[in-house]
């Protein structure tokens, strides 16, 4: 199990010193920035996430370390094959209205991640790749139809069996997704996978 730093702690955090991003979309646009360039400074992609500071504050300085935190974790686990890559979700026992709503955002954070790697729409890539760009794309308007709180209510009374199921395997395939999705972009750096 990944020991990512808590969410709900850090999503407070972000919130309180005024981030460009979430907790969530964070992860998800350093993972697309890992994707894009490969070795990606913590540095680079903390200014991504949190803009401009012109002085820095108890707060500030609590998040750089739990970012920093993500961002070991995160460069570990994407070119160690023994090591499994897991994406920044709420835990299984939050409510699934949220946790769709957050692999929506995280999904939203991928994307931009590989924009600001420098993959942009005429970006030769890969076919796989190209593929799994677009569902992942897809997948992160998710976010935006969890907000509506009348359905996000609804979803949660009906949280049923197939429902996780599904939830489950979108998760996976955005997990085995980004995967590939490196491994055909950074094939130098992910070049210990055996297929």
């Amino acid at each position: 199990m990944v020991n990512y730093p808590d969410i709900p702690q850090l999503e407070g955090l972000l919130f309180d010193i005024d981030a460009m991003l979430g907790a969530t979309e964070s992860h998800g646009a350093l993972c697309g920035m890992l994707c894009a360039q490969g070795a990606t400074d913590a540095s680079q992609w903390m200014l991504q996430v949190l803009g401009e500071h012109e002085e820095s504050s108890k707060a500030l300085q609590q998040v750089g370390k739990m970012l920093l935190q993500i961002h070991q974790l995160s460069v570990e686990q994407m070119n160690d094959s023994d090591v499994e890559f897991e994406l920044m979700l709420p835990d299984d026992d939050e409510p699934l209205g949220a946790r769709v709503e957050a692999l929506g955002t995280w999904c939203q954070g991928f994307v931009y991640g590989l924009a600001v790697g420098g993959v942009k729409e005429e970006t030769e890539l890969p076919e796989d790749s190209k593929e799994l760009i677009k569902d992942i794309l897809e997948i992160s308007r998710a976010g935006y139809v969890a907000d509506d709180e009348a359905e996000l209510n609804a979803s949660i009374e009906d949280d049923n069996e197939e429902d996780e199921v599904a939830f489950m395997e979108v998760t996976e395939y955005v997990r085995m997704g980004t995967l590939l999705i490196y491994e055909e972009l950074q094939p130098l750096q992910s070049s210990q996978t055996v297929h």
